[in-house]
């Protein structure tokens, strides 16, 4: 049973439009929230208990429910129990009604899965305020929850295409380098031979950046599964270089040193293998011969591999620009070299997975280097 006060006039709160369910024992609380509730924005409909009250919300259609905890049949608990139980109705907003001084009645209704409550003697003008309040709330979170789960499916679909592109990729590729160097080999034209070659070298270009673009959209998206492996840090600086070769420079412009003492390292070698690589590869697009690269040992018990060059330095407002995806430390837009712009991006997301991190150990027109720094064994 409800206990009320009733204002002089029924002044409503605007709101955009609702549907609201109110339910109460009590017919003269009914009467009067369909009285005082009702606006051009606000349909209000009734029920007598919980168990009436249920039946209506399954039919879906309802925004918001307004609910008595003392009632005959099914009381305000056990129907809040039994909405919140429902998949399409747990996150239903419900506010309950209850006495002043009934705080126990109040805990236990937000235990149960109460969204807010009223007190009695109920001021519909306040009770109306109320209800706005909580629908406002309900609904941006109802909009958070659908921008996750629209975010969660892009991400599925993102990584389904990438693995395609990966899988697909890799056959047209190959027909295309296996027919120019065939071209290449059979032809007594020198002119053929020549634009089979230039075939082969765009070829060639465009499979390293697709390459390149599919790890790096798996290592920046987080689709990563690290290993461990023992290794030693010489043997990843001579790795690391073989593999940036490929892709251009000269090895006479590569000075590698280890000073670690050939120390071993128990992580995940293909990450750390891809960092060093993309800062290599990095020297050679954007740096000055001679490029170092040197392996030593940090105070902190750490590995640090440097990558140095006799270029232009860097300041660290563009270093941080420098190391987000598609950018060159530059805009985005303003591109003055070749490549995607990944390859730091793509280094600080290795590292990031194994608990590494890198530095910019350089200054403006003192020369570049950066730093990649790791723990010697994988936790």
């Amino acid at each position: 049973m409800s206990d009320l006060s009733l204002t002089a006039t029924s002044q409503f709160v605007p709101t955009d439009y609702a549907r609201i369910l109110v339910v109460d024992d009590d017919p003269i609380l009914r009467e009067f929230a369909g009285v005082y509730l009702t606006s051009p924005t606000m349909e209000v409909e009734v029920a007598e208990d919980g168990q009436a009250a249920l039946a209506r919300l399954k039919k879906g259609g309802i925004d918001i429910a307004l609910v008595d905890l003392e009632m005959p049949v099914m009381d305000g608990f056990e129907l809040i129990a039994a909405v919140r139980a429902e998949p399409s109705l747990e996150d239903l907003p419900i506010v309950v009604i209850t006495g002043r001084e009934d705080m126990e009645a109040i805990d236990r209704a937000y235990g149960t899965g109460a969204t807010s409550f009223a007190i009695k003697p109920l001021n519909w003008r306040l009770v109306s305020h109320q209800l706005a309040y909580v629908l406002r709330n309900s609904r941006a979170d109802a909009k958070q929850r659908q921008g996750r789960r629209l975010a969660e499916q892009a991400d599925g679909l993102k990584t389904n295409i990438l693995r395609l592109m990966r899988h697909e990729f890799n056959t047209p590729f190959n027909v295309i380098l296996g027919f120019g160097r065939l071209i290449e080999g059979h032809s007594d034209n020198a002119a053929i031979q020549g634009h089979a070659r230039q075939i082969l070298m765009a070829a060639e270009k465009f499979k390293r950046m697709h390459d390149q673009l599919m790890e790096s959209a798996r290592i920046l998206s987080g689709d990563i599964e690290v290993t461990k492996k023992v290794f030693s840090v010489a043997d990843l600086i001579k790795a690391a270089a073989r593999e940036a070769l490929r892709g251009g420079g000269k090895s006479t412009d590569l000075k590698l040193a280890d000073r670690t003492g050939n120390t071993e390292i128990t992580g995940d070698y293909d990450l750390l293998l891809t960092a060093l690589r993309n800062l290599i590869e990095n020297a050679f697009a954007h740096g000055q011969a001679p490029i170092h690269v040197t392996g030593q040992r940090t105070a902190n018990g750490r590995v640090a591999i440097r990558v140095s060059d006799a270029g232009q330095g860097m300041d660290q407002t563009s270093f941080a620009l420098a190391i987000q995806a598609f950018k060159q430390g530059n805009s985005a837009l303003q591109r003055t070299e070749d490549g995607l712009g990944l390859g730091l991006a793509t280094a600080v997301g290795s590292l990031k997975a194994v608990g590494g991190e890198i530095h910019l150990v350089s200054g403006e027109d003192v020369g570049f280097g950066i730093e990649m720094e790791f723990p010697l064994e994988l936790s």
